[in-house]
């Protein structure tokens, strides 16, 4: 209980703080997300069935403020909690409790940044706790290396960062980032690790377009590094490599109709060029585990008024590391409807299956996971 009452306070500092210096310099949005209904039903490497049903919410409340004619500061305050084993309390630290997730029941802030312009606009810099998000533009939104959060979860990125807007529509973003010894708040699957010093900057950047070209709308090709934090042989070997990244995103889009009915395509092709050893992972053979990853979706926007249906699959090989989205040695299929009761106030149903590419060498079966999952979310 007295966790309980210690992040009432502080989200009430939070909230109050600005609210008594000057309500009116302050702008507020924010999110609030509940998955009424979830269930998952997995036959294991080992031969054996289970199912689960959970619920949960996320909340999250953005405060923004412009400190001059080119500079403003934003802040966000983010919580998340389950309906069992919830592990109540509020921190502010660089590294999430594990490679994918926060624990159910933490809160804290996952943006606390200034961001300053240059004034004719085409610069833009920001430093402290930002989202660095480069999701595919479709209502999966999935990515192999920069999606911060899924579901109901929480993740940001310490880090400054550039951008540079170019002709055309085109622009270019680079950021460094901290990573703590244990870990930051991307996603990362093992054998990532960030126990070398040298491994405390890594570095993202991404040369894109979101102008149209034709049906086109989105264009990027993305890089990430991450020196030495990875771990070949497994964490427990001091060898460590750099664990280098890069992605090409494509987004296109037609309209079927003048009713609003829009069909978009998506796709994605990622490439790591160091990986672990097969063995690290308990894959079949010897040498380097494959370094591949791919997808592809489509939304039939408006299919009914206010009703979106979308499809995605990917396959995720061994050396995909970093993904929020796809766990390494992977196939995925998820079929979402969407419905809007208004811009603010949406209902989404999905149904995902999941199975393993290749059987682990000591595994007699491959695993496979299937879930549906009812949720609302309503922006103010």
């Amino acid at each position: 209980m007295n966790s309980i009452f210690r992040i009432r306070m502080i989200a009430g500092l939070l909230v109050t703080t600005p609210l008594i210096a000057d309500a009116s310099a302050w702008d507020f949005s924010g999110d609030f997300r509940v998955h009424a209904y979830s269930e998952n039903w997995r036959d294991s490497r080992a031969g054996f069935s289970n199912d689960s049903a959970s619920s949960g919410a996320r909340f999250r409340l953005r405060l923004r403020r412009e400190i001059s004619d080119n500079c403003r500061f934003q802040t966000r305050f983010a919580t998340t909690a389950a309906d069992q084993g919830n592990d109540w309390g509020f921190h502010v630290r660089g590294h999430r409790d594990s490679g994918t997730a926060v624990n159910p029941g933490t809160a804290t802030l996952d943006e606390f940044f200034i961001q300053c312009k240059s004034e004719d606009g085409d610069s833009e810099w920001k430093f402290g706790r930002i989202q660095s998000n480069l999701d595919l533009p479709h209502m999966a939104t999935r990515s192999f290396d920069r999606s911060q959060v899924s579901a109901i979860n929480i993740g940001w990125t310490d880090a400054v960062s550039y951008r540079r807007n170019f002709a055309n529509g085109w622009y270019g973003e680079a950021l460094a980032q901290y990573n703590s010894r244990d870990g930051n708040g991307q996603a990362f699957r093992g054998p990532i690790a960030f126990d070398d010093s040298d491994s405390r900057i890594g570095f993202f950047g991404v040369l894109g377009s979101d102008a149209g070209f034709g049906p086109v709308f989105m264009r990027a090709l993305s890089l990430t590094v991450y020196p030495d934090a990875l771990a070949p042989a497994g964490t427990v070997s001091p060898e460590r490599d750099d664990y280098v990244l890069a992605a090409i995103k494509l987004g296109a889009g037609w309209d079927l109709d003048d009713s609003g009915r829009r069909l978009v395509a998506v796709g994605e092709l990622a490439h790591a060029f160091n990986t672990p050893l097969k063995s690290t992972l308990r894959l079949p053979g010897e040498g380097d585990a494959d370094a591949w990853g791919w997808q592809i979706g489509a939304d039939l926007v408006n299919l009914f008024p206010r009703h979106s249906l979308g499809l995605n699959y990917g396959q995720s090989d061994g050396g995909m590391l970093i993904s929020n989205d796809f766990r390494q040695n992977s196939e995925l299929a998820e079929l979402r409807w969407q419905f809007r009761y208004s811009d603010a106030f949406r209902f989404e149903l999905r149904a995902r299956w999941q199975r393993d590419l290749k059987r682990l060498a000591d595994a007699p079966f491959l695993q496979r996971d299937r879930d549906i999952r009812l949720r609302a979310t309503y922006k103010f």
